[in-house]
């Protein structure tokens, strides 16, 4: 699937396929932490019931308070899974609303997102894939 949109400098996934999450026209072939101005390469690689809010300080502390999100999509592969419940309620506390969905799913919500100038990060698993 080939995406494209104009936003400025926020990190915009270009492609997503089995395998592959291509952003800014630069393939990816791990999990990726994606937010308002990078691209976390290999993020996390264990099992999705071992996240942490620790694996989202990025998110948490960002460089610039502006570029804090309000929304967090976790993508889990090829398959929706769930995450962990205590991981919803601990970003919650942050002001962080925790959106989970396959990956394919989201990456189109995310693209969505971010069209529309929305804060948000996007952590996309390639579980399955």
């Amino acid at each position: 699937m080939k995406m494209q949109l104009e936003t400025g400098d926020v990190p915009l996934i270009s492609a997503y396929g089995p395998g592959l999450l291509a952003v800014d026209g630069t393939d990816y072939r791990s999990n990726i932490l994606l937010t308002a101005t990078r691209v976390i390469e290999d993020w996390f690689s264990g099992e999705l019931d071992t996240l942490t809010l620790s694996h989202f300080a990025a998110v948490l502390d960002p460089p610039a308070a502006e570029e804090r999100a309000e929304i967090l999509l976790l993508g889990t592969g090829a398959e929706h899974r769930f995450a962990p419940m205590r991981l919803a309620a601990e970003l919650g506390r942050e002001g962080i609303a925790l959106e989970v969905m396959h990956t394919r799913a989201a990456c189109r919500t995310y693209s969505v997102l971010v069209n529309e100038a929305r804060p948000v990060a996007a952590a996309l698993l390639q579980i399955g894939e």
